[in-house]
C-alpha cells in the first residue's frame, strides 16, 4: 500500500504543478489581453503563401518526375512551416510573460511541496 500511496502523491503534486503552470498562462492572457496581436487572421495568409509556394517550387525543381501528390504534400508542409512561424511572431509579445507567470506559479507550488514535505520547526 505504501507503493500505491507514493505513486497517488506524485500524481497529485503532477497535477498541481501543472495547474500551476496553466494558473501562470492565463494570468498572463488576463494581463496582455490576448495570445496573438490584432489582426492575426489577415497577417497569416502571406506567410503560409510563401510557404506553400516555396515547398512545391523546392520539390519541382529538385526532381520534376516526382508525383504532384508529392509536390502537394510538400507544398502542404511549406503552408504549415510558413502558418507556424507566422503564429510564432504574432504571439512574441505573449511568450515572455506567460513563461514568466508560469515559472513563478511552478516555483511557488514546488516550494509549498518541499514546506510540507519539510516543516522547519524554528521553536
Amino acid at each position: 500500500m505504501a507503493i500505491v500511496r507514493a505513486v497517488g502523491s506524485n500524481v497529485d503534486f503532477l497535477r498541481r504543478m501543472v495547474g500551476a503552470g496553466w494558473d501562470g498562462i492565463a494570468s498572463a492572457r488576463r494581463d496582455t489581453g490576448g495570445v496573438f496581436t490584432p489582426n492575426f487572421q489577415r497577417t497569416v495568409w502571406a506567410p503560409a503563401a510563401i510557404g506553400a509556394a516555396a515547398g512545391i517550387l523546392s520539390s519541382r525543381l529538385m526532381d520534376s518526375k516526382k508525383s504532384w501528390a508529392r509536390t502537394a504534400l510538400i507544398g502542404a508542409i511549406g503552408a504549415m512551416a510558413g502558418s507556424g512561424a507566422a503564429m510564432a511572431w504574432a504571439s512574441r509579445y505573449f511568450v515572455k510573460p506567460a513563461a514568466r507567470n508560469a515559472a513563478r506559479q511552478i516555483s511557488a507550488t514546488r516550494d509549498a511541496h518541499w514546506l510540507s514535505l519539510n516543516p522547519i520547526d524554528y521553536a
